[in-house]
């Protein structure tokens, strides 16, 4: 069922470690939202060869070449005040007044961009990114203890070999399209009170 009303979609990007997951949900959570829309549920290159996907980085990572079945049909449905199931979880996932959209890649993509009204970048330095994502993946890493060294030494063989210059390439094409650009150094929930005073600001 929908009640007519359209709803604002409210992008928010940032490299890997970036920050973008955490402000989702802290940005829902201001905006009185319980769900939010991830851009990650929906692509399917991670499910590809490793050799696939770093062609795919090192051909200059063009996100039109990803596929996302059924995302811009969930962006549509979801703003225009329709419940959709998320692909990955199974959840039903519906809006109130806003779509918070955990967008990678914010315009650049431009299947699921031309749905963005507004895009927040989270401007956080690479090295620090990469520590935050580092003692992530070591925090929850469920194998052997003897094999944490060597899965260390190849995730980070791989970031070196393609991820850092995607991140770049990144920064470079979807900064500049961003309404909102945050600090990735500040608290999530200091940068969601920023955001939402934004918005209201341009509503």
């Amino acid at each position: 069922m929908s009640d007519g009303a359209a709803r604002r979609v409210i992008a928010v990007a940032s490299g890997v470690g970036g920050g973008k997951s955490t402000l989702v949900q802290a940005l829902a959570q201001a905006l009185g939202e319980r769900d939010v829309l991830a851009f990650d549920h929906f692509e399917q290159m991670t499910e590809r060869p490793l050799a696939e996907a770093r062609d795919w980085m090192l051909s200059g990572a063009d996100p039109e070449r990803l596929r996302v079945p059924g995302l811009s049909q969930a962006l549509a449905r979801l703003k225009s005040g329709h419940a959709v199931q998320d692909p990955l979880t199974g959840a039903q996932l519906a809006m109130r007044q806003h779509v918070i959209f955990e967008a990678p890649f914010g315009r650049w993509h431009a299947e699921s961009g031309r749905y963005i009204d507004t895009l927040v970048w989270i401007d956080t330095p690479l090295d620090i990114a990469l520590a935050r994502k580092v003692r992530q993946l070591v925090a929850t890493f469920d194998g052997p203890p003897a094999s944490l060294a060597p899965w260390l030494r190849e995730y980070l063989a791989n970031y070196l070999e393609g991820v850092e210059a995607l991140l770049r390439v990144q920064r470079e094409r979807v900064r500049p399209g961003a309404d909102i650009v945050v600090d990735g150094l500040a608290g999530p929930e200091v940068v969601a009170r920023q955001v939402v005073r934004a918005l209201s600001e341009c509503a």
